[in-house]
C-alpha cells in the first residue's frame, strides 16, 4: 500500500507539472502566432477543430505522466541502475545520449505506428493536416503508450539521475508542442543541412505530406532511412530572414 501511495504522489506532481507546463507553452505561443502571422507554415490554410483536439489531452496527458512517473519510481526503489552522480560532465552527457536515444524510439515507433496494421492508433492524429500547438496531445491511448514508454525502460539501461531525465522531458514537452505550433518561430541554419535538428516546418510536413519527416528532435534518422521531405531544407530556409 505503502508503494502505491509513493507511486501516485508522484504521478499527481507529474501530471500537475505536465498540465502547467502545457498551458503556458499554449498560451505563449497563441500570443506569438497573431503577433508574427507572416510565420505561418501553411499560409491560408486553419485548424476548424483546433479547441475540440483539448478533449483527447487528459488521456494523453495520464498516460505519458504514467510513463514517466512509473521510471521516476523505479530509480527511487532501486529497482534501475544506480544513476550516475550529479555534476558538470554527467549531466549534459547523460542529457545529450537520453535525447538521441528518445529519437531514435520516436522514429521507429513512428514508422510502426505508419504501418497498415498500427495506423488505427495513429488516424487520430493525423486528422490535424493543419496542426496547432494545442495538436500535441491529439492522440489515442495506444499512441501516447507507444511513444512514452521509453521514459518507464530507459532508467533499466542507461544510469541517468532523475534530475537529468525532468530536464528531459520538460523539454520534451516544450518543443513538441513548437512542433505542431503552425508557425516557424526559431529558424535558422542549424535546423538544416548539414545539421541534425529538426524544427517546426518539419513536423508540419509531416503532418501535411505523411509519409515525410518521422523523427523528433533531429533529422538524422529521416536523412539515412530517405523519409525527409524533399523540400524541407529550402522550405526551412524561406524562414530565416522573416
Amino acid at each position: 500500500m505503502a508503494l502505491l501511495t509513493d507511486f501516485l504522489g508522484i504521478l499527481a506532481a507529474v501530471v500537475t507539472a505536465i498540465v502547467t507546463i502545457m498551458a503556458l507553452t499554449g498560451l505563449l505561443f497563441e500570443i506569438l502566432n497573431r503577433r508574427h502571422p507572416e510565420r505561418k507554415i501553411q499560409k491560408g490554410r486553419n485548424n476548424p477543430r483546433k479547441w475540440r483536439e483539448l478533449r483527447q489531452a487528459p488521456i494523453s496527458i495520464l498516460t505519458l505522466s504514467t510513463c514517466f512517473a512509473f521510471g521516476l519510481f523505479a530509480q527511487f526503489q532501486g529497482w534501475a541502475l544506480s544513476p550516475f552522480a550529479l555534476n558538470w560532465w554527467s549531466a549534459p552527457l547523460l542529457l545529450i545520449a537520453s535525447m538521441i536515444g528518445y529519437d531514435a524510439w520516436f522514429y521507429w515507433v513512428h514508422r510502426l505506428l505508419h504501418t497498415r496494421l498500427f495506423y488505427r492508433f495513429h488516424a487520430l492524429h493525423h486528422r490535424s493536416v493543419t496542426p496547432t500547438v494545442w495538436s500535441n496531445h491529439h492522440e489515442t491511448f495506444v499512441e501516447a503508450l507507444l511513444n512514452q514508454a521509453y521514459y518507464a525502460f530507459v532508467v533499466f539501461v542507461l544510469p541517468i539521475p532523475w534530475q537529468v531525465l525532468i530536464v528531459q522531458k520538460i523539454y520534451d514537452q516544450i518543443s513538441g508542442m513548437l512542433g505542431h505550433a503552425g508557425f516557424e518561430h526559431i529558424a535558422s541554419p542549424a535546423g538544416r543541412s548539414p545539421w541534425p535538428l529538426a524544427s517546426t516546418v518539419f513536423h508540419d510536413q509531416h503532418h501535411r505530406h505523411f509519409r515525410f519527416n518521422y523523427g523528433h528532435t533531429f533529422s538524422f534518422w529521416d536523412r539515412v532511412m530517405g523519409t525527409l521531405h524533399p523540400k524541407y531544407d529550402m522550405t526551412l530556409k524561406s524562414f530565416e530572414d522573416l
